[in-house]
């Protein structure tokens, strides 16, 4: 193609041009890219999903209803408020057999463990529980009624405790999160009543089941009553 003489001396200029101008498109690219948040556009997955992993605690929570936030419960009165499940499960179990019918409705003596239990969220331990279990240490609301005409009153002391992995039983169907904790132990009972100079003295086994962080659905600085069992049929060995 003829190009005009006249014309020649411009197409070195406009190509400068042309180059100028590719140079600052490609340097207003890189500057965009520089002040662009370090995650955008990469933070989500398909569907919404959030490309970061879940806290600490979910993860090691494993199977189960870790899936919520931890559970902000208010301390009971007489709540042991430790992060040792032994402990926590041995208060339990004395506090189950210890009270006294000559200072104490059979309501307070059934609210007060009572006001421990914490409900999952997936609903497995309801408190339909709570009330087969606590009549299990042999007393209702009949019973109790009867017992206050003796002036009756119970004391517990736990002699053996066994948590987790010294129980066969945890062996072959372990806790389904971290945290989760089951202890059984031999508590003695003594019963006595200001109507009987006689006391008697007896053992049972009671499982107490302790909820602790790291799981998730456990209050986020100490453990909760998940559950316990005393019935025989039931215990945990």
């Amino acid at each position: 193609m003829h190009v005009p003489s006249a014309w020649k001396r411009y197409l070195p200029r406009s190509r400068r041009q042309w180059f100028l101008i590719g140079l600052l498109g490609v340097l207003v690219v890189v500057i965009i890219a520089l002040f662009l948040p370090p995650d955008s556009g990469t933070s989500q997955r398909a569907g919404g999903v959030p490309a970061f992993p879940p806290p600490a605690s979910q993860m090691a929570a494993g199977p189960g209803p870790e899936a919520v936030e931890p559970a902000d419960v208010a301390v009971s009165p007489a709540e042991p408020q430790t992060l040792d499940f032994k402990a926590y499960a041995e208060d339990t179990a004395r506090a189950l057999y210890t009270w006294d019918a000559r200072a104490e409705s059979y309501t307070q003596v059934y609210a007060h463990v009572r006001g421990w239990w914490v409900v999952l969220p997936d609903g497995s331990n309801p408190l339909t529980v709570y009330t087969q279990e606590f009549e299990g240490t042999g007393i209702n609301a009949a019973a109790f009624a009867q017992l206050s005409t003796y002036g009756a009153y119970r004391t517990a002391t736990v002699i053996q405790t066994g948590c987790d992995g010294q129980l066969a039983q945890f062996g072959d169907h372990p806790a389904p999160w971290v945290g989760l904790h089951v202890c059984t132990m031999t508590v003695s009972v003594t019963d006595r009543s200001t109507a009987e100079p006689h006391a008697t003295a007896y053992r049972v086994p009671v499982s107490v089941i302790v909820n602790c962080p790291p799981a998730a659905t456990a209050p986020a600085q100490r453990c909760a009553l998940a559950g316990f069992y005393t019935s025989a049929s039931r215990i945990v060995y």
